[in-house]
């Protein structure tokens, strides 16, 4: 179809035939939170998605917080820049964003074990939902409703699930080792060098090394308070014990992000 086309020549898959030895890919945060729409679309458009290679880079879901709101409310960059992060948060507080993404999923019965207003978790409602038909498609109604295109403003504490966002993939995609899972904190300790070696391997590619190491998209901004921190860290908690469970080697054994 037109539209097949259209997606494919991003990719450059018609340069590929003449060079078999070479990869293109794609970097776009919002595709692992949304599920709902990009499975169905990269099964229509990629005959061989099962024999594509899923890199999915995270970060300690407190912190991924913070960083996302301050990135999406800063008027530094470029006009693209600046219109794609969207204008929703622009006059609310981090807290005001987190309390309106936590209501987001109560409405549509994905965090029923949460108490917004006592910043409880229910551990017995936790573990007899998690799992299940009633999350999954509790999930689908939230990414429905609340996953925005067009706007980096939406869906704050959701990205930071991410257990929930990956299992749709691996139950889409039959081969778990098409996916290499990572943590931003571990490319900060062993180096970009080490991290891009793993990375190359997955790919099935020859080791080039990197010559910028630099940190890009970085920005200076106050940090959040202890209240907010300790709040965020017992809703998650749970989240990334499920986490650990999926993923069940080495790295992520334990609460991958406990100080």
């Amino acid at each position: 179809t037109e539209r097949k086309k259209h997606c494919l020549s991003f990719f450059l898959a018609k340069e590929l035939k003449f060079h078999p030895s070479c990869m293109t890919g794609d970097s776009t945060p919002s595709y692992l939170l949304d599920s709902y729409r990009c499975i169905p679309r990269l099964k229509k458009v990629f005959d061989h998605y099962e024999d594509m290679k899923y890199i999915v880079m995270t970060r300690d879901p407190v912190k991924r917080a913070k960083s996302h709101y301050e990135m999406v409310t800063s008027l530094d960059g470029t006009p693209e820049q600046i219109q794609a992060r969207g204008k929703e948060w622009l006059k609310l507080t981090f807290e005001d964003v987190i309390r309106l993404d936590m209501c987001n999923m109560k409405k549509s019965g994905l965090i029923p074990y949460w108490d917004i207003d006592r910043e409880e978790m229910d551990m017995d409602a936790f573990n007899a939902f998690v799992g299940t038909n009633c999350e999954d498609e509790a999930f689908r109604a939230y990414s429905k409703d609340h996953v925005k295109m067009g706007s980096g403003s939406h869906s704050l504490i959701s990205r930071g699930m991410y257990e929930l966002q990956l299992r749709p993939w691996m139950c889409a995609i039959s081969n778990k080792d098409a996916f290499l899972v990572m943590k931003l904190e571990t490319m900060k300790k062993v180096g970009v060098q080490t991290t891009m070696k793993k990375v190359f391997e997955h790919l099935n590619l020859p080791y080039y090394k990197v010559e910028d190491e630099s940190a890009k998209n970085t920005r200076s901004y106050n940090e959040m308070t202890l209240k907010t921190e300790h709040m965020l860290r017992r809703f998650y908690a749970p989240h990334n014990a499920r986490l650990e469970r999926l993923l069940s080697d080495e790295e992520w054994s334990g609460d991958p992000w406990v100080k």
